[in-house]
């Protein structure tokens, strides 16, 4: 947190703040409060707008910026709202929480003894509170799991289980879940106990385990992950492995991607026991890594997330689900489309240690292409942690001071969205890290896991600094797991795993409210009709939805399983279901369910059965069909049920076994489609001659007949045949084209689907053939779509104005800016646009104005000012224009220390009549100082010069003299450099073996370098430091 620079600190701000409290008549109420300022604040509290005093029941306990109140005994009385208030000289702050006091509940009589123990003497009941919740448990299929859980309170909580929101009665196979009550001789409170037989892995999931009781509900989670056996190897080494997955009977489905971007497959998949699902690439079984996520979604689907596909992730996927009654395979053949231009030498897998660095490398075609970098979606702007280097055609980013966050898939990207993809694994106590960020709905279960190097570590989970219950939390050898049941918006913050000095960190955003799903329908009754009819009858719920909703009726043939919707229904009351509904002879039931936004409710069964029989009858029939020359003919019909039928064209039946053909060689070819209750014919390219035809569609019950008509198109357009795309500056002209087959036919512009209207700003022309939209001089608002409408056909053009590029006049070079702590700081930017809009980044972060930081714009120039610098505000700067950065790096020195050099004392030995120069450098060029020897300030004069240039100081002796040995002190302020000057009438001659014409007097800077003074040439004798 940065201090305000002012004389009057920083108002109150709460950092956490009280939460309401329900209490039983006769129990403590606390409410606490966490609020800073300089200087501190003073804290009150008020309830009614009356401040209150301690007394004997009210306290207000203080511990440093926590405050709290503290009610004992509460009465009915004593509830309400009760307000916090700080107050200090720069501000006031408040915040307030309700206090809610309940009436104990009427006594039953007293139970015996031996029905249930008495409370301890003075305890009151209380909501439940779990004494142990469930453990997080990783395990292999077939294995036994129980979860267990124990909570306690008064009167005591009933216990339940749910998996992944659902009552476990819910879901689709639970046969093998037994639940166990506990014996009160296990221990205090109420105990539930989940024991999973022989575990699937479908059983993988968030368990639930809720204590309610007439005073509140409290809930415990626990993530249970069922994996796959490792496959043994074959007995003989030489033996080819058996095929993971069958062969297909049938050509898989196409997909093609663009390269660097995402593909995503989806498998829904239904049946009992509810199928075990593996993803499988070119038949080898696919592992959930960095760029291959596997997931189920909200609506039960299965999903294959493949991230920025590479030609290497070309291939046949294929999602395999099987159980107990067989299996069922569904492939998708994926293609990755490379561009044309692409990096000559792509990026690598690099491995870092953390604390250390990883470099990523590669190569673009040509040296004058411009790279930006990313870290999955978001970019990297150079700055101290990520270097980014150019050399020629080498593109290198250099991550510094590791970090388990650093961990992920990094991005070079190209002009046109080309990329180069790698992983950078950081290698540290943490192996694998939390997502960048977790969206959870509200109410939902939000699961955090973390694998770590070595096993059995005790690691630290927390939110927005404060340590979480340990409740929430389990270990289990390398996996950490976080479960937090139901969460709501206060759960939403930064969560971090800390292990050592390690740390993880994910944004936890709880999103939007989860309300409660409409209420079942009621007086559900069936009534059976005349032959092969049921009627069926029922009446809103009560209450009714406050939201809009629908009702689903559901049929489930006699001896089957498998409930199948048969329609949707807005109003209550009655619909009849005749025989057409059902696939099939047979008994079936029915059941029906309220469903609106916020889910469904559960169902309400019909009460007996009806026998109904499929008959086919036409719900939409043939209509005739008028299309123009060369266009695809369609013609459709939709029936009561599923049936097999034949299509007649000039009443010469169609082949049935062949879905495509031709009547006879060279003329009309056909292609007949059916989808479930739909029948299609399609007849290619048709032509005038076949103006007349008539088509006919048979089968049991049904027979139907239209006719196909041809007519010629009055228009086509002969360019552009494609949309076209267009890119211009402010103020350039612009033309669009469209030219017709015929001459002065009439057409239409319109912009994004409005119909343009000429003026001084837009001319439309027609010329024979050619329609053109003009704009005299284009604006950025002149951007969009434009569409050259005629009978029929229509032209695009995508038209894009863009203001011309921004240019940095001046800085051109890197600028150094030092300053010490308080002084203003201004850095400046000329662009050479005045509307040209810039940003400014310090160390890669964009900066935003505030007290401590003003922006001004002032026609092409652009500052950045900071008021009164603090040594954190130093840093690299950028102000950004376009494509163009000014770089600024900022250095704040502390003035606790005026003078830079020496910083120790300085001995001088000289002959007299030799010239010494005593030398101080300062932090800033306009300080002041005062120059004495022995204790007395000194006098300029011609024998003593004293010198000042920027930040150096000197005092000058010409000529010394003997008297001017002694103690000579550059003063300012606390501060002095001290300098010992011994001025001797010659030097004394040396060893001969030894003799040295040069002597040099070594003037020490301790720790930084050495300063040597050399004699005349003429005068040199061997010197000592």
């Amino acid at each position: 947190m940065k201090a305000s620079s002012g004389d009057q600190g920083s108002p109150p701000c709460f950092l956490r703040f009280p939460r309401p409290v329900r209490v039983v008549s006769g129990a403590e109420a606390e409410l606490k409060c966490v609020v800073l300022g300089e200087p501190p604040p003073v804290v009150v509290w008020e309830k009614g707008g009356q401040q209150l005093a301690a007394s004997e029941r009210l306290s207000f306990p203080a511990d440093g910026a926590e405050h709290g109140l503290l009610l004992s005994a509460a009465l009915p009385t004593d509830a309400g709202v009760y307000v916090c208030r700080a107050r200090n000289a720069a501000g006031e702050a408040y915040a307030a929480a309700a206090v809610t006091v309940l009436e104990p509940l009427a006594s039953d009589p007293e139970p015996q003894p031996a029905e249930r123990p008495l409370p301890p003497p003075g305890s009151g009941e209380s909501a439940p509170v779990f004494l142990t919740g469930p453990r997080s448990q990783w395990v292999l299929r077939g294995a036994e799991v129980v979860l267990t859980c124990r909570a306690g309170g008064l009167p005591e909580p009933t216990l339940y289980w749910e998996k992944d929101g659902m009552a476990l009665d819910e879901v689709w196979d639970s046969s093998h879940f037994a639940l166990e009550p506990g014996r009160a001789e296990d221990g205090p409170g109420a105990s539930l106990a989940l024991r999973i037989l022989a575990a699937r892995l479908p059983d993988s999931g968030v368990y639930v385990c809720h204590a309610r009781n007439a005073h509140g509900h409290a809930q415990a989670g626990a993530l249970l992950q069922v994996h796959q056996p490792p496959e043994s190897p074959p007995a003989d080494p030489d033996e080819a492995p058996a095929p993971v997955v069958e062969p297909l009977k049938c050509a898989p489905k196409t997909f093609w991607v663009n390269e660097g971007k995402h593909a995503k497959f989806r498998c829904y998949v239904m049946g009992k026991p509810e199928p075990e699902i593996e993803w499988h690439w070119e038949g080898r079984p696919l592992l959930p890594d960095r760029r291959r996520l596997m997931y189920r979604d909200r609506d039960g689907g299965f999903v294959l997330k493949v991230l920025y596909c590479q030609a290497k992730d070309r291939g046949l996927y294929v999602c395999a689900a099987r159980n107990s009654a067989g299996q069922t395979l569904s492939a998708v053949q994926l293609h990755v489309k490379e561009p044309r231009l692409r990096f000559t030498r792509p990026l690598q897998d690099v491995e870092g240690r953390e604390h250390g660095i990883a470099v990523l490398e590669c190569k673009v075609p040509n040296s004058r292409i411009p790279t930006a970098w990313f870290r999955e979606d978001q970019r990297l702007l150079p700055c101290r942690k990520y270097e980014q280097i150019e050399e020629g055609t080498v593109r290198r980013l250099i991550i510094h001071r590791l970090k388990a966050d650093d961990d992920g898939i990094y991005l070079c990207e190209m002009r046109g969205r080309v990329r180069t993809v790698a992983n950078v694994t950081v290698k540290g106590p943490i192996l694998k890290r939390l997502p960048r960020k977790l969206d959870v709905l509200e109410g939902e279960n939000a699961v955090l896991l973390v694998e770590t190097l070595e096993a059995r570590v005790e690691g630290r989970w927390s939110r927005d600094g404060e340590e979480l219950p340990v409740i929430c939390q389990s270990s289990s050898g390398h996996m950490h797991a976080l479960v937090l049941p139901g969460v709501t918006r206060e759960d939403a913050g930064e969560v971090t795993f800390s292990l050592g000095n390690s740390r993880t960190t994910t944004l936890l955003r709880v999103k939007c409210v989860k309300h409660s799903p409409p209420g079942p329908p009621i007086s559900a009754e069936m009534f059976k009709g005349h032959k092969n009819t049921v009627l069926l009858t029922w009446k809103p719920p009560e209450p009714a939805p406050e939201t809009p909703f629908i009702y689903r009726l559901e049929r489930q043939e006699v001896g089957s399983e498998d409930w199948i919707q048969c329609f949707s229904i807005e109003k209550a009351g009655a619909v009849e279901v005749p025989g057409d509904c059902v696939p099939s002879e047979g008994d079936y039931r029915f059941r029906i369910c309220t469903v609106s936004g916020h889910g469904r409710s559960p169902h309400v069964v019909f009460h007996g059965s009806a026998h109904l029989v499929p008959t086919a009858r036409l719900v939409a029939g043939l209509e005739d069909v008028q299309v123009y020359d060369g266009e695809d003919a369609v013609f459709s019909l939709d029936l009561s049920t599923i049936i097999q039928g034949t299509w007649f064209l000039n009443g010469e039946e169609l082949k049935s076994n062949e879905p495509e053909g031709q009547v006879e060689p060279g003329a009309l070819r056909y292609r007949m489609e059916q989808k479930g209750l739909q029948h299609r014919l399609i007849l290619h390219a048709v032509k005038h001659q076949d103006s007349g035809a008539l088509v006919g569609f048979s089968c049991p019950g049904v027979q139907d007949s239209a006719a196909l008509t041809i007519q010629e198109s009055p228009v086509h357009i002969l360019s552009p045949q494609d949309k076209v795309s267009l890119t211009f500056t402010t103020s350039e002209r612009v033309v669009l084209t469209c030219e017709l087959s015929r001459v002065d036919f009439p057409a239409t512009w319109y912009k994004d689907g409005q119909k343009v209207e000429e003026s001084e700003l837009l001319v439309v022309k027609m010329d024979g053939r050619k329609h053109r939209l003009i704009l005299p001089e284009a604006k950025v608002q002149d951007s969009g779509e434009f569409e050259c409408r005629t009978e029929g056909v229509s032209a695009f053009f995508v038209v894009t104005v863009q203001d011309p590029p921004v240019h940095i006049v001046d800085p051109r070079e890197h600028v150094f800016v030092h300053a010490i702590t308080s002084e203003c700081v201004m850095l400046a930017c000329e662009v050479d646009r005045e509307d040209a809009p810039v940003r400014w980044y310090k160390d890669g972060q964009e900066v935003e104005e505030s007290d401590f930081v003003v922006l001004e714009n002032e026609g092409p120039h652009r500052r950045l000012v900071l008021p009164a610098t603090q040594p954190s505000d130093g840093g690299e700067f950028q102000c950004v224009a376009g494509d163009e950065r000014a770089y600024f790096t900022v250095t704040i020195t502390d003035v606790s220390s005026w003078i830079v050099y020496p910083s120790g004392k300085v001995y001088v030995a000289a002959v007299r009549l030799e010239r010494v120069v005593l030398t101080c450098e300062l932090c800033r060029p306009w300080a002041e100082v005062r120059w004495t020897k022995d204790g007395e300030e000194v006098v300029e004069s011609p024998a003593l010069l004293l010198q000042k240039e920027d930040t150096v100081r000197r005092l000058v002796l010409p000529a010394v003299q003997l008297e001017d040995s002694g103690e000579y002190l550059c003063e300012i302020d606390d501060e002095s450099a001290s300098f010992t000057v011994t001025v001797t009438e010659s030097y004394q001659s040396q060893d001969s073996s030894n003799n040295n014409p040069e002597l040099c007097v070594l003037l020490k800077k301790p720790k930084t370098r050495r300063l040597w003074s050399r004699f005349p040439p003429w005068r040199r004798t061997a010197g000592t430091e």
